[in-house]
């Protein structure tokens, strides 16, 4: 079991900080008690720190049922209505009330923006049932149309204190050693994203040599991110544009991402965008070379000439109108993020009784897997076969899901 997984919170007084918010979460579900419907809940703040994990306990505390849409199900006005409509207006079993969910709202895309309001505003306005919505950004434009109708409540970023003393008792409960200025780097790096810090203990408890921390990056804001691409692309100074990378927070490797999506649309000159990438790629393989070798020192040149080579490739004029565009990896990532953490905890749950490694499984038994099952569905039936699944290993509707379908695990 992923220790994000193991030592999630059993109750809502078990989310570490946001105590404010935590109390306001509880005020709301005493009132649906108390027979009223509140307004809609906007939660908001930067991932990890307990939004999500805050409105699923708020519905097992107080015996709601719970109805919870991801951005995945804002895809068209047709699943929103089928979801919801019974579910707005009807009790659930034993006159349960429903709290309905509304995860990442502010993802809506921007082809289904219009549509989207005018169906989660009727949906506000006919529901019977109390309604949250959950969001990374308050100020995001895709969810202007809610602020009049929805009281907020910010979850902030978990202090470092906090964050190391609950880092402490994982390590403790772990029955492991971990020295306090990794855990303090870990704390420092996540940036208050406690299931962020969770996966970089992992990742360190996973490892034999505790330089790898140096590795793991620190969370970064596109702000930041815009203003170190600024110093590169458009300066063409060396000191500066290595000064600016390395006064930044940002991780090499997002950098590198970043840096190679926008070569061709800020470069004119074809041989300024050749001696760039020739920078970047020998950026890239010193990058990955260190790691292989476990020779950090390498990261050094690649830094600079990730940035300053870059910077000094040019010789032509910069194209300064169009935005930076996001990087189409990062981008592909975080779409199937919610895929891939289920595909992890298939390959934890399985690692249990084969023996082998995460990876093995994920990459070698589980496409085999996928194959069978999708034969064994053909002879006996979906339900059949998820039930078995369900049965003998302990599978979830998620994760079944993602085994009987088409969709790639990795």
């Amino acid at each position: 079991m992923l220790l994000y997984e193991k030592y999630a919170p059993s109750s809502l007084n078990g989310i570490i900080g946001n105590a404010g918010a935590i109390a306001a979460v509880k005020q709301f579900g005493l009132s649906v008690l108390a027979g009223k419907l509140p307004r809609p809940l906007l939660l908001y703040g930067p991932s990890g720190v307990g939004k999500t994990t805050a409105a699923t306990l708020l519905a097992s505390t107080y015996g709601f049922g719970l109805v919870l849409l991801t951005a995945s199900d804002y895809r068209d006005a047709e699943t929103l209505r089928k979801k919801l409509l019974p579910a707005i207006s009807l009790r659930g079993l034993f006159n349960r009330v429903n709290l309905i969910v509304f995860d990442e709202i502010d993802e809506l895309s921007s082809q289904f923006d219009k549509g989207a309001q005018a169906i989660i505003l009727q949906i506000m306005q006919s529901s019977k049932q109390p309604i949250v919505f959950i969001a990374n950004d308050y100020w995001d434009q895709h969810i202007a149309f809610l602020r009049n109708y929805v009281d907020k409540v910010e979850f902030k970023a978990v202090s470092r204190a906090d964050l190391l003393s609950f880092l402490k008792s994982v390590v403790g409960k772990e029955g492991a050693s971990v020295d306090e200025g990794v855990l303090r780097k870990i704390a420092e790096n996540s940036n208050g994203d406690v299931r962020g810090a969770l996966n970089d203990l992992e990742f360190v408890l996973g490892s034999k040599n505790s330089e790898l921390i140096e590795s793991l990056g620190i969370r970064n804001h596109k702000m930041e991110i815009f203003k170190v691409l600024d110093s590169i692309f458009l300066t063409k100074s060396f000191d500066f544009a290595r000064r600016a990378f390395d006064s930044s927070d940002l991780d090499l490797d997002l950098l590198l991402k970043w840096v190679d999506e926008n070569i061709p649309s800020r470069y004119v000159a074809i041989k300024s965008i050749v001696s760039a990438y020739d920078f970047l790629a020998i950026a890239s393989k010193l990058y990955n070379k260190a790691a292989r070798i476990n020779y950090y020192e390498l990261i050094k040149y690649a830094r600079i000439l990730a940035s300053s080579g870059v910077s000094i490739a040019n010789e032509g004029y910069v194209k300064r109108l169009s935005p930076y565009a996001f990087p189409k990896q990062v981008k592909y990532l975080s779409s199937t993020k919610g895929e891939r953490n289920t595909a992890m905890l298939i390959a934890a749950k399985l690692a249990k009784r084969m023996h082998a490694s995460r990876k093995d499984i994920l990459f070698g038994f589980v496409p085999i897997l996928k194959i069978m099952l999708a034969e064994e569905a053909k002879k006996l039936g979906s339900d059949q076969v998820a039930g078995l699944l369900a049965k003998e290993f302990e599978f979830d509707k998620g994760e079944i899901a993602l085994l009987l379908n088409n969709k790639n695990l990795v």
